[in-house]
């Protein structure tokens, strides 16, 4: 039977390598479209949502720092008195590794080692210099290394299931994140401004940063607009960022970690049950209609799913 502390770490640690990966992306691909501003737009607004997206808003307010590039990339990316900067994710994810040694590869936890001494280099005038792009590349690559070391050197046992299950629920709450700062920034735009490069802009910004911009055109051939995006991101089985993929390998995972026990109606399992299949039978065109409030309620039982599966499993 494993502990709670080490069924604790190993979560954290699904949780934090795909919270790495795919902060760095939204950064980047944030970043680097600004470059493709339609004229119209106000960049603070991409700074804005950068902080809006990953939920940082009142404590840079709390900083009282000018709203520029610098000062937003930097606090979200290396600030280490920010204490939900990514370099600072890369520390939580090496000292849960460091706890659960004896339950992992030697490759895992050399690669996850090795990340976390690489990263210690970059420096706020690497930022200022060359932009943020080095230093996102850096961490998409490295937990990108890390995912295909976990899949190529672990059993498909308790271990594995554990660290999936915390990567594909960090991975939907960060897709439902996306969406909702995409949407609120596309809902202040007013309508005698809103056109089709700008529609277009905002689509293609929100694949790129989930990583999907490419696969979305192979698969519809089109352009991105609101409706192909929604289906492609929520309800597409077959991409593996969408919500709805994610929840249903949530299912899969959460039954090898309850070791087949019935599915009662207080259990997480039957929870993710009944969340995956509200998705499932939601019309894009009712997703639509519903918007920020179909996403924030997704959001917030994403969230209790969390602190449902920490008390059922990781509570002593």
């Amino acid at each position: 039977m494993m502990l709670s502390r080490t069924a604790n770490s190993l979560y954290w640690i699904g949780r934090y390598a795909e919270r790495i990966g795919q902060l760095a992306r939204y950064v980047s691909a944030q970043y680097l479209s600004s470059s493709d501003l339609p004229p119209s737009l106000n960049k603070e607004l991409i700074l804005e949502s950068l902080l809006f997206m990953t939920q940082a808003s009142e404590a840079f307010e709390q900083k009282q720092a000018s709203l520029t590039d610098n000062e937003v990339i930097t606090f979200l990316t290396i600030d280490e008195q920010y204490p939900f900067s990514v370099k600072n994710y890369i520390g939580m994810l090496r000292e849960n590794t460091r706890g659960v040694r004896s339950s992992i590869s030697t490759e895992l936890w050399e690669a996850i080692n090795r990340f976390y001494h690489t990263t210690q280099s970059f420096s706020t005038d690497d930022l200022t210099r060359k932009g943020p792009y080095d230093f996102c590349k850096h961490c998409m690559d490295n937990t990108s290394i890390i995912k295909g070391v976990i899949d190529n050197t672990l059993l498909r046992n308790y271990t594995w299931s554990l660290i999936y299950t915390g990567m594909h629920l960090e991975r939907a709450l960060q897709i439902s994140q996306i969406l909702l700062a995409k949407l609120k920034d596309v809902h202040r735009i007013p309508d005698e401004q809103m056109n089709p490069a700008i529609s277009n802009y905002h689509w293609a910004s929100l694949l790129r940063s989930a990583g999907g911009l490419d696969m979305s055109r192979n698969h519809y051939g089109t352009h991105p607009t609101q409706k192909l995006v929604t289906d492609f991101i929520i309800l597409n089985r077959k991409f593996p960022k969408s919500i709805l993929y994610n929840l249903e390998k949530l299912k899969l995972h959460l039954r090898v970690i309850s070791d087949g026990q019935p599915i009662t109606p207080d259990s997480v399992e039957f929870t993710i049950g009944k969340l995956a299949a509200h998705v499932q039978y939601m019309t894009v065109e009712e997703i639509i209609d519903q918007g920020e409030d179909f996403l924030q309620d997704v959001n917030q039982e994403l969230y209790a799913l969390g602190n449902e599966l920490e008390r059922q499993y990781f509570t002593l």
